[in-house]
């Protein structure tokens, strides 16, 4: 039965490899060219940092047509309730917290980015899980 079989209608693409980080973290392109949906997963380990207010994680994506020139996507180009995760506290990291994006550019990118001083570090990586593709079954 087909329409319960996500093994052969969607395609999981790694884009950044799960490492302990202390600066901004950019996932490799994802290009949606012949797919209509895409929902970007961030994975997050457990923070060598006491996350608060001031020392948190900053969760979004970012659009292009070109590849060259990206912009923030706003809430109405994604199917989440904000536009940004924010992670600022212990109790929020060790979980995968996920964007699902309607925007219509070609090119889509995620970056998490540290505000305060993390100096030990937090596990991250980065999987995209594009759909609705044009030609079935996606290898």
């Amino acid at each position: 039965m087909t329409t319960r079989d996500t093994y052969n209608n969607i395609n999981i693409l790694h884009v950044k490899d799960p490492a302990t980080q202390t600066g901004t973290v950019t996932s490799n392109t994802i290009d949606m060219q012949g797919y209509r949906s895409l929902t970007v997963l961030v994975v997050m380990g457990a923070t060598g940092d006491t996350l608060s207010g001031s020392i948190y994680w900053t969760l979004k994506l970012r659009h292009s047509d070109d590849d060259s020139t990206y912009v923030d996507c706003t809430v109405a180009e994604l199917l989440n309730s904000a536009a940004t995760i924010v992670v600022n506290s212990n109790s929020g990291d060790q979980n995968t917290f996920k964007f699902g994006y309607r925007g219509g550019k070609r090119y889509v990118k995620a970056v998490i980015t540290p505000t305060g001083t993390h100096t030990n570090g937090t596990p991250i990586g980065i999987v995209a899980v594009r759909s609705h593709a044009a030609n079935r079954p996606v290898a």
